[in-house]
């Protein structure tokens, strides 16, 4: 292995670079280990001083360049590597060329650098290399639904000698900051037997409820380790002290050590992960979906009122279009009414030119006769032709007045269309 020294000489941020000026000392070949080892001992920084009189600090100087042994005549024979971690980072990694040369090199580097007091971690090693949690969640048993013990709650003895103590309300009422749900009192063949639980919602904010007690309990120094060792029954000033922890399986088997077995405090032991983190974890899920679901229903809401707005005017405009149609019925009815009298009229006139026709044409006919009694047969086609004429005009007439009703049915058939859409429109409005 090659060092030179840093002053004035080419320098590799890393790595490679082309081969500077310096003492080569114990050159390695490639298959040989033991000219590496020959190497180690002759290592040196630079060409003015011996390797065997390096200290562990100027192995250590960034700024010195080595070169590396198992690389000549090879591949990376000229690279020279910025100070010994990048140099120890090489050895470590080199894969592809003389991989065991480098391997053994690394190990006698090791040892060279620990009996000179100069152990090193190269850039790369430093990750991975502490130990954390057990990847295993930790979880344990927990009471449900949460509870706390509530210790010293006897007052006195009665006339009978059997203990009294404190009643359930007033133990809750102690305690209503805290949002317990219910409390019972363990008696026994003497009474009350001054330990009570406050239980609390099978949840876990019920669970973190009655933690909190518990805590606040700890606190001061009134917990389940003072209740054990060093109890203080009574305050200064004659009250009687409570104490509380957090319930266990132990603790209630002693709570219904004499409670018959439908009176027995029912609970159940749980895993802490399932019922209080997954629940807290679900909880905070629901809490990041509050917002968006906030944002729908007002949305929603926006909608419902744009649709009530469209409905209303939707309505009027229905109405307003009612209205319309009755009054375009009313002129048609009016528009008929009119043409039905004008026809009448016309009728009537034309009557009365038929009838003051009528007069001179029967004269005119008894003249034709008298005058023409010899043609007969003449009369007769003129008689003929009039009726003829009669009965075509008469045939005119019942057409025309056919049309007219035909006409008269089709703009029914059209309003009555109009109308059919309105109103299938308004009832899909409705639904919507």
């Amino acid at each position: 292995m090659t060092s030179s020294g840093g002053g004035g000489q080419r320098s590799s941020s890393g790595d490679a670079g082309e081969s500077p000026k310096g003492k080569t000392v114990g050159a390695v070949s490639g298959t040989d280990v033991d000219q590496l080892n020959q190497g180690l001992g002759d290592m040196s920084l630079d060409s003015s001083k011996d390797g065997d009189d390096l200290t562990a600090e100027e192995i250590n100087e960034p700024a010195r360049q080595w070169h590396c042994p198992a690389c000549q005549n090879g591949p990376g024979s000229i690279n020279w590597f910025r100070s010994m971690k990048s140099f120890l980072t090489h050895i470590k990694t080199k894969g592809t060329r003389r991989p065991k040369l480098h391997c053994d090199l690394a190990e006698l580097l090791d040892e060279e650098l620990c009996r000179r007091g100069a152990t090193l971690v190269p850039a790369g090693e430093s990750y991975g290399q502490w130990e954390g949690l057990n990847k295993d969640v930790q979880d344990w048993e927990i009471v449900w639904p949460p509870m706390v013990i509530i210790m010293n709650t006897q007052l006195k003895q009665d006339e009978k000698e059997k203990w009294l103590g404190m009643g359930t309300q007033e133990l809750l009422d102690y305690f209503d900051s805290y949002e317990a749900v219910r409390a019972r009192h363990s008696f026994g063949p003497e009474g009350h037997r001054g330990m009570s639980v406050l239980i609390f919602e099978t949840s876990a904010v019920g669970y973190l409820e009655a933690e909190r007690l518990s805590k606040h309990f700890e606190r001061q120094g009134l917990d389940r380790n003072a209740w054990d060792h060093h109890p203080n029954l009574f305050h200064p000033g004659g009250k009687r002290q409570l104490h509380g922890y957090m319930a266990t399986e132990r603790d209630l088997d002693i709570f219904n050590q004499y409670s018959f077995a439908k009176f027995k405090l029912k609970f159940e032991s749980v895993s802490y992960q399932e019922k209080v983190v997954n629940q807290l974890k679900q909880m905070n899920k629901d809490c990041k979906q509050l917002p968006w679901y906030k944002k729908k229903i007002a949305k929603q809401e926006r909608n419902s009122k744009a649709l009530e707005e469209a409905f209303w005017l939707l309505s009027r405009k229905l109405r307003k279009l009612e209205e319309g149609s009755y009054t375009v019925n009313a002129e048609e009815m009016d528009f008929q009414e009119n043409f039905e009298d004008q026809l009448n009229v016309i009728q009537d006139a034309k009557d009365a030119q038929e009838e003051t026709f009528k007069k001179p044409s029967e004269e005119h006919k008894r003249y034709c006769l008298f005058s023409l009694c010899a043609r007969g047969q003449e009369v007769e086609e003129i008689e003929e032709e009039r009726e003829r004429l009669a009965k075509l005009h008469e045939k005119e007439m019942a057409e025309m007045k056919l049309k007219h009703e035909q006409e008269q049915m089709e703009m029914d058939k059209k309003c009555n269309a109009k109308w059919d859409r309105v109103t299938e429109k308004c009832s899909q409005w409705k639904k919507v």
